[in-house]
């Protein structure tokens, strides 16, 4: 008997709505629900299918018998492998307190279940794949606008100019948003695109700054230099709702287009124009703070700088603009219910919210973890569960990150795929 269930796709990020066709218990067909959102799929979801039906993948709990990253393996039954984990845990745990147990997810709409998994142990120590993608850009916008970085939306469709540092919006996942952009193009909008590289996103843009790496923060700069020399922000709004406007004025005074050209590699008039554009196109520009920011030393001042330039637009709350979206609670009534337990009222393994205070205490930041696990401070960190996450390929320097994890008692990988962290593990849950 064929059926349609409606559910939400997995194989990245975006996790778009989906509508799968079932037959005798057994997906047959998928693809983007015509319901919501216009019925976008990629081909990435769409093959979610063969995913399932990869011959290569783990077909059942793994339990190491070589020395790590030997390869060697027992398959076992779930009966088997679940009293494994929990048998070593428990001993972990007995020996060095909950809180020597670590988990880290790729993060998503199922993260709470982990959260409440971790906490109900007793620790505080979860983590996710965030720590190496989005933190920057996520505390750039706690610090100048008083949200996190999904705290503000874009009004893509409507926007006059659209500014992107580093995001290679047309070879992304995100179709919703690719769709958007291209129809605020077909009205005339404008696309300005800043990249090391020359993209797919670079062949549609109406201005292109073709930066030397590293860069992006004194292009930024010059940007808001430029636009206070001209005087090309709202002033109604920078006077009602922005703080220490005279201080951002005096910082920015040395940074001059001509400065920036000589950093970056571009052309002094092109910014001196770009800024004209904008000037022309505002309360409707959208600065985009940007993803791929978080690979330099100084993305969280760049993507600050971006907010700000966002706040002397007058973009925020206006159409073409910025929003802040507004949640369940706006309209009067009870948010979806989340499941989590007490958290417990212990100091983090990597400091964060405690010895780093600027740091939010949420998925904290993996890499300050390992150092907990070689020195034992402030405690040992002798358990590491990763849920559809590898740290191996998300961070640096695998080789000295196994040095670290050879110092815990157990590391299990929950995953669809054997993944590098996987193979190095000494129990695949798949």
């Amino acid at each position: 008997m064929k059926k349609s269930i409606y559910s939400m796709c997995g194989m990245c990020t975006v996790r778009c709505h989906i509508r799968a066709e079932v037959e005798d218990n057994r997906v047959t067909w998928m693809e983007g629900n015509q319901h919501i959102l216009g019925g976008a799929l990629c081909p990435r979801g769409a093959a979610g299918i063969a995913l399932r039906d990869d011959t290569e993948r783990p077909q059942g709990p793994l339990i190491r018998e070589g020395a790590r990253g030997e390869g060697k393996w027992r398959q076992v039954s779930w009966e088997e492998a679940l009293d494994h984990v929990a048998g070593k845990l428990g001993a972990i745990k007995e020996k060095y307190g909950p809180q020597s147990i670590v988990v880290s997810s790729r993060g998503g709409p199922w993260q709470g279940l982990y959260k409440t998994f971790v906490h109900a142990i007793g620790s505080p120590n979860y983590t996710n794949h965030d720590s190496t993608c989005g933190r920057n850009t996520h505390h750039a916008s706690l610090s100048v606008n008083g949200v996190a970085r999904k705290g503000l939306q874009y009004d893509y469709k409507n926007a006059r100019h659209l500014v992107l540092f580093g995001r290679n919006l047309f070879a992304a996942l995100l179709l919703t948003e690719t769709r958007a952009v291209m129809e605020m193009l077909q009205k005339g909008g404008r696309l300005t695109y800043v990249d090391v590289r020359v993209t797919e996103t670079s062949s549609k843009a109406t201005r292109f700054f073709h930066v030397r790496p590293g860069t992006d923060y004194a292009l930024a700069l010059a940007m808001v230099h430029q636009v206070i020399r001209e005087n090309a922000y709202d002033a109604a709004f920078v006077d009602k709702y922005v703080k220490d406007f005279s201080a951002l004025c005096t910082f920015v005074e040395p940074y001059t287009p001509a400065w920036a050209a000589k950093e970056c590699g571009v052309d002094e008039d092109s910014i001196i124009n770009f800024v004209r554009e904008i000037n022309e196109d505002r309360p409707k520009v959208i600065f985009h703070p940007g993803w791929n920011l978080s690979r330099y030393n100084d993305s969280f001042y760049a993507s600050r700088m971006l907010h700000i330039l966002n706040g002397l637009m007058g973009s925020v709350e206006v159409e073409g603009g910025l929003f802040f979206p507004k949640g369940p609670g706006d309209c009067g009534v009870k948010s979806i219910r989340t499941v989590d337990c007490k958290k417990p009222d212990i100091e983090r393994a990597d400091g964060c919210g405690t010895t780093y205070p600027q740091f939010e205490k949420g998925p904290g930041l993996a890499h300050l973890l390992f150092p907990a696990m070689k020195t034992g401070k402030p405690y040992p960190v002798k358990a590491w569960l990763a849920m559809r996450h590898d740290p191996f390929t998300c961070m640096p320097d695998p080789e000295q990150q196994k040095e670290y994890f050879d110092h815990c008692d157990l590391l299990v990988s929950v995953d669809t795929h054997y993944s590098e962290f996987g193979w190095y593990a000494d129990v695949i849950l798949p």
